[in-house]
Order: C-alpha cells, then structure tokens, then sequence
C-alpha cells in the first residue's frame, strides 16, 4: 500500500483534472432498470495493492468503503485524512467505477445527546465527496442504525431521521448528484438486543412515523448473519434470512414509500453462527451455490437496486471472512463466476425481469 502513498501529490493533480468530467450514472440508482453489483474493498486490508489492481479486470459496477470517521479526523482541529482513499478514487474515476462510502464511528467531538451532529456530519460528507467529485456517488449514512455498535448509543429512529433530513437538505443544496443512503437496516440478534439494538422492521416504522418517506429514495439492508436456504420465506421469529427483504418491502409499502429503492449493502452467505446446520455453506462448492439463487431472487425483485456481495480483500489480517482476492495469483473461485455476472449484465443492458417502465415496477409491488 505504500507505493500508492508515494504518488499522492500526483494523483491529486488528477483529481483536480477529474473535477470538470460528468459523473457515470451507474446502474442500481432510482430509475435505472438494472441490477447494479458491488464488492468492498479495504484500502488499508491486506492484498490491497493486488485488489486494487483487479479492479480494472473485475469493473464490479460498485466499490463500497467503509469510513471511520473517528479514524480518518480524531479531532476538530485537522482535516480529515482521506489520502488512502486516493489511489482507488483516481483508479474508480478512469474505469467508470462508482464508489459508495458508508459513514460510521462520529469521533466524540461530532456527538451530541441526540446522535451525531448534523452540521458537522455534512461537513465531512462534503469535503470528502469535493476532493472525488467524480467516483464517489453515495454516502450510506451511518449503516446498523438500528444497533448500537451502528448508532454510538441506544438506536433511536427519531434522532436518526432528523439527522438524515439535515444532512440530506445541505448536501442537496452544494452536490445534488450525490445519494444519501438510509439505514443500512440489520436484523438484530440476540445478543445485540441484549445490548440495546432495535428490531430493524421496527426501527423503519419509526422513520416513517417521522415522515421520511418522501426523503428516502434509496433504503439499504445488512443481511448478516443469516441462516437457512435462499428460499426460507421471512418470519417474525426468525428474521435472520434472506427473504427478510420481502418483509422490509412490505412496511415500505405500508407507509405508501413505493417509490424508493433498496439497495443491500452488506450480505453474508449462512456459516453456522446462528444454526450449525449453516455450517454446510463453508465448504466453497454449497457457498457458490447458495449465492447462485441468491442472486437469481435478488434479481427478480424489481425493488431491489444494488447488492454488494463479497469483499474484494479481506478487512484485515485477523479476518476471518472469505474475500475474493486470496493471493497475488490466487482468486476465489467465486471470482470467475462474479465475472461473468458482471459481463452478461453490461454486455446485454436490460436485465430480462427488469423493465424500465417504473410505473410496471410500482404495480407489481402492490398487495
């Protein structure tokens, strides 16, 4: 990672000749027909250099970053550090590659009694998304809201939705092509509801309750853990499925918010946490498997704008999650088939099940 460090100055100049290009409208946005596919990428994780550099093999549609606010700016008084970001924002604008940034961790200096502040929140939205006016394309405004580890402190839907719609006006106001992602909703397990965390489905009432609907156009999900086949349908007692969409999308409906779209921003094939039965899904051949229907039924909810499915490198070297660069020559096997998913999907435009008429999408949703 070092020797992106060293071309910082010179990649700041690129980006300085990238601010007078248009951005890409990639696909999964509000309106766009198709199914947009994303990884993660850890600029700091283990084989990022290598990751990085199978970006422009791979094009995944998006890129998502999880940012440490509290990391990048641990005090008010210096500017946020976001020159580890740079190598990749440079790379992402060349390739037409869209970033997504979830936003977590207010340093302590930016929370107040209700939540993290708004004013300051959207200063550090803005000077990220000015210094990559071209790659970066949505926030995901501190995702897991609904938990505590998410939120900083109990989850409370009121303070979140006034801070969403704060935060929402000023960025309209100044940079009006960049999304304001919502939620980043998980169903909560035990363990999290022992430690305050609120059921998501609940959780999302409240917003509605607070009339965020109208500000909302793209809600995002947190599918992990999960449990069971892709085709276990979604309970009450059991919220931990893949299904669980079905249910998010039936509250949307309820609170008349057709119109928005979900896009699931993290997704975790089962691995036994929450039945051991899972524990089938760790040998690679069931893994393929399951994420094979995953996206088949992903594909087939016309709500349904973007899925992040795997990450790119691994988080850190103490990860124990799969990723799909293993090696400087060794990839996933996962890594083929993303491929070619990826290449059907821009070779072809449309994807059969997704038409461009909204007014169709909105009918079909409809009890």
């Amino acid at each position: 990672m070092k020797r992106w460090m060293v071309l910082g100055g010179i990649i700041a100049l690129g980006f300085g000749l990238l601010r007078t290009q248009s951005g890409y409208a990639a696909p999964g946005i509000p309106g766009s027909p198709d199914l947009a596919l994303g990884v993660h990428f850890y600029p700091e994780g283990p084989l990022s250099d290598i990751a990085l550099q199978s970006l422009t093999d791979l094009k995944p549609h998006w890129v998502g970053i999880s940012l440490s606010w509290r990391r990048l700016q641990p005090t008010p008084n210096t500017e946020a550090d976001f020159r580890s970001l740079d190598a990749l924002m440079y790379l992402a604008a060349q390739q037409n590659i869209a970033i997504m940034v979830s936003l977590t961790q207010a340093p302590p200096w930016a929370l107040t009694p209700s939540g993290p502040d708004p004013a300051l929140t959207a200063q550090f939205i803005l000077a990220l998304a000015r210094r990559y006016p071209v790659a970066l394309q949505a926030v995901e405004l501190f995702p897991a809201a609904n938990t505590s580890e998410g939120w900083g402190s109990n989850p409370n839907p009121t303070h979140y939705a006034s801070l969403y719609r704060k935060v929402k006006q000023v960025i309209q106001e100044q940079i009006p092509s960049l999304y304001l992602i919502a939620g980043g909703l998980q169903p909560p397990t035990s363990d999290q509801i022992s430690t305050g965390a609120m059921d998501d489905l609940r959780f999302l009432e409240g917003l509605y309750q607070q009339g965020l609907a109208e500000d909302m156009a793209i809600l995002s999900l947190h599918l992990t853990p999960l449990s069971g086949d892709p085709l276990k349908p979604p309970s009450s007692r059991a919220p931990w499925v893949l299904r669980h969409y079905e249910s998010v999308r039936q509250m949307m409906l309820s609170y008349h918010h057709e119109n928005g779209v979900v896009w699931i921003t993290r997704l975790s094939v089962p691995d036994g946490k929450i039945n051991p039965d899972d524990k089938m899904y760790l040998a690679t051949e069931q893994e393929i498997k399951w994420l094979r229907q995953a996206l088949a039924q992903i594909r087939s909810q016309l709500y349904i704008g973007n899925v992040f499915i795997y990450d790119l490198n691994p988080s850190t070297a103490e990860s124990n999650a799969k990723s799909l660069i293993l090696g400087k020559n060794e990839r996933h096997p996962l890594y083929p088939l993303f491929k070619w998913v990826l290449q059907q999907n821009n070779s072809v435009g449309v994807q059969p099940g997704r038409p461009k008429d909204q007014a169709l999408i909105k009918n079909r949703d409809r009890p």
